[in-house]
């Protein structure tokens, strides 16, 4: 029985591993069989492409190069519209759109005065059409007004009326952002205000913002007004949210009161200042350039094109700058005591116009003299000065008119005051040819 018991177990196992080897070879014989039918399979669906790949070869094989490069071309532009995002393409768009022009046979017509307010106009902005202008002025007021009727509205302000729904000091600067249906103002009061511009005569502001703790002397929208940038005596920029109504960002730099901003490409501003500076500014790198060549203060700046911008300051001097230099590309004076107190220019083009303490209206032209010896650019006058009844506080140019805030003092100050001038808006047409 012992050797019965000690020679069961191999048997046992022989017969496992008998068990095993057979079913071994059945899963081997399953496979080579799904394997097999698998490489029908494959075979099948390659004899079924070899039609389609044949005829994709016969059409390379009769396109022509010139037809391979549209072919190309298209499948390019193709993927390209698929990778951008509407924002890029709509930058692409803006960009080509701005190509800069050379001014020619520029003509300024008879000059209209309207006018308004009961002290003097401080700023001016025109619409798109340019059938509708705003004026703020000294007297804390608004107006609107029909440029073709001279009919005008007037929007609440007056000097300590605080429950008035609008300003309670002297409005010192406007802009209108007619995408959003805004109009933004403000002034000595700190308070940057939105209106309704289409709302009825007397209608109060419909939104206030705080954040300036002195004067708010001068307001720009940003492209895409989503933002704008207002500057102050606090000698700050800050940019504002039109969305949320919020302040964003405040820029600092500046180490005198902010007196005057442009704006041509997003998110770079420029601005003049009592501290005798110019500054361009970098917001998304949160940096920026500062050019000092003024020997008094900076009160009115303005951007011709991406490479160019205008300075003008107290000390009667007019320079034309670029981002590229700390140099003045050209300079001009206008003398002794003839403050430059309002710069605008057609935008990406080389003229610009200036207004000053002595009410003349002055066209500037920046080019190259041919028959000169001079070398470099230089400042030409391009139409006769167009005379103003006060001091041409500001300016704003459209396509066929300038509108021209004129007071009997400086918007800063009593400087310059005469009783015999006259308060309003002086409007001139404006004609010219792209070259």
């Amino acid at each position: 029985s012992s050797e019965r018991c000690s020679t069961m177990p191999p048997k046992r196992k022989r017969a496992v591993s008998k068990a095993n080897a057979s079913s071994t070879a059945k899963a081997r014989r399953a496979r080579e069989d799904a394997l097999a039918d698998a490489q029908g399979d494959l075979a099948s669906d390659e004899d079924s492409e070899a039609p389609v790949a044949a005829e994709e070869e016969e059409e390379d094989f009769f396109e022509t190069p010139d037809e391979k490069r549209v072919r190309l071309a298209k499948e390019y532009l193709t993927n390209m519209g698929d990778t951008r995002t509407p924002e890029q393409i709509q930058d692409q768009l803006t960009k080509q759109k701005k190509t800069k022009f050379s001014v020619s046979n520029l003509t300024l017509g008879e000059p209209r005065f309207l006018k308004g307010h009961k002290m003097a106009a401080t700023c001016v902005c025109l619409n798109s059409d340019e059938g509708t202008m705003y004026t703020g002025g000294k007297d804390c007021a608004l107006i609107r007004w029909d440029v073709e009727t001279g009919k005008k509205d007037v929007f609440p302000g007056g000097r300590n009326r605080f429950e008035c729904g609008g300003h309670f000091e002297k409005v010192l600067s406007l802009c209108l952002l007619e995408q959003r249906g805004l109009l933004v103002s403000a002034g000595v009061d700190r308070v940057v205000r939105l209106w309704d511009p289409r709302s009825p005569a007397k209608s109060s502001c419909i939104a206030s913002l705080h954040g300036h703790s002195k004067d708010t002397t001068a307001l720009v929208p940003d492209l895409g007004e989503e933002q704008f940038y207002s500057g102050s005596a606090d000698k700050s920029l800050k940019i504002w949210d039109v969305g949320s109504r919020r302040c964003m960002e405040t820029l600092l730099g500046h180490v005198g009161a902010v007196s005057s901003l442009d704006l041509l490409n997003k998110g770079r501003p420029l601005s003049g200042s009592e501290d005798k500076t110019v500054r361009f500014w970098k917001v998304d790198k949160g940096t920026h350039l500062m050019f000092t060549r003024h020997t008094y203060a900076v009160d009115a700046v303005c951007i011709s094109d991406q490479d160019r911008f205008v300075s003008g300051g107290q000390d009667g001097r007019l320079m034309l700058w670029s981002s590229t230099s700390k140099k003045p590309l050209a300079t001009s004076s206008l003398g002794d005591g003839k403050w430059v107190a309002s710069l605008s220019a057609i935008k990406q083009a080389n003229v610009f116009f200036s207004g000053s303490v002595d009410g003349a209206l002055r066209s500037w032209r920046f080019g190259r003299d041919e028959e000169g010896e001079q070398k470099g650019l230089q400042l030409f006058e391009a139409a006769e000065p167009i005379m103003a009844p006060g001091c041409i506080n500001q300016i704003a140019v459209g396509k066929r008119l300038i509108a021209c805030a004129v007071g009997k003092e400086h918007k800063f100050g009593r400087w310059f005051y005469d009783k015999k001038e006259k308060n309003g808006v002086l409007l001139v047409p404006l004609s010219y040819k792209e070259g």
